[in-house]
This record gives structure tokens, sequence and C-alpha cells, in this order.
């Protein structure tokens, strides 16, 4: 199962970045191939969701939810799932004191069966890493640019 990682720090507070990574009406400005959602079932663990972008539709589920830590969500096309792991951390602040920044780090793990030679085939897919790199490059955008 090939995972692509990127960590960023945000300038704003966890409470900040946790309210929008939770809002499915901003996910359309970053999650990578998600261009509008909809039938959003609850927030929050075993909550669903539909979503479209990319010329194709699928389903998401949220897996893991730990407010102002961990968001996982796992979206699926067909029998094609990947997994979207979020987690948060206070950072910043002088000598460690009031945390004023956050650090998130988004895991992509695509969930692709196979052996050794298909996991080293997609682990070398940049495709998925450039997708990674530009969704957190693009919720910082969003973040910061909600203050």
């Amino acid at each position: 199962m090939p995972k692509f990682e990127r960590k960023t720090d945000i300038d704003a507070p966890v409470e900040e970045v946790w309210a929008t990574l939770t809002d499915p009406s901003h996910w359309s400005e970053w999650f990578p191939g998600i261009d509008s959602v909809q039938n959003v079932s609850a927030m929050g663990k075993d909550g669903t969701f539909e979503w479209f972008g990319e010329g194709r539709e699928g389903t998401g589920e949220i897996i893991k939810y730990q407010p102002e830590k961990v968001l996982k969500i796992v979206t699926q096309v067909g029998k094609d799932k990947d997994s979207h792991e979020f987690k948060l951390k206070a950072v910043g602040g002088f000598l460690g004191m009031d945390k004023d920044e956050c650090e998130i780090e988004y895991t992509l793990d695509t969930l692709m069966g196979g052996g050794i030679i298909t996991n080293f085939v997609a682990g070398g897919n940049p495709k998925d890493a450039v997708r990674v790199k530009k969704a957190m490059h693009n919720f910082r955008r969003v973040v910061e640019g909600r203050k």
C-alpha cells in the first residue's frame, strides 16, 4: 500500500485549522480530486458523504474522528479506495508556550492490493505525491485566508 505524506505549518491555532478541515463546504478548495460534496450524514466517526470530482463520483466515510487531533476519511470509486489521514498538533509560541500555530500532517494511502512489485510501481507515482503537496499548499491558503 503506497503512502504519500506531507507536513506543513499553518499560521492559525489548531481550533481554526480543525474547523476548516471538518467543513465539507471548503473541501472543493483543497481536498484532492473533490469538486463538490453532498449528502453529508454527520461530521464524526461513521459519517458518510457523496463526492464528485475529476469526472468521477464516489462515496466517503469518516473512519476516525478525534477533535482537533485526527481525521481519517476513506474515499471510494467502485472498488478503488483511498485513505486520507490528517493529524494536527499545536506548535509555535515563545518557547512552546501559547502555541498559536498548527502543524498538519496529511497521509494519502492508496490502499492498493498486490505484492511488492505493485507497491514499488505505485509507490513511485509522482501524480499522487504532487496531489498531496498541492492539497497541503491549498489547505494552508484556505485556512490562513479566513483570518
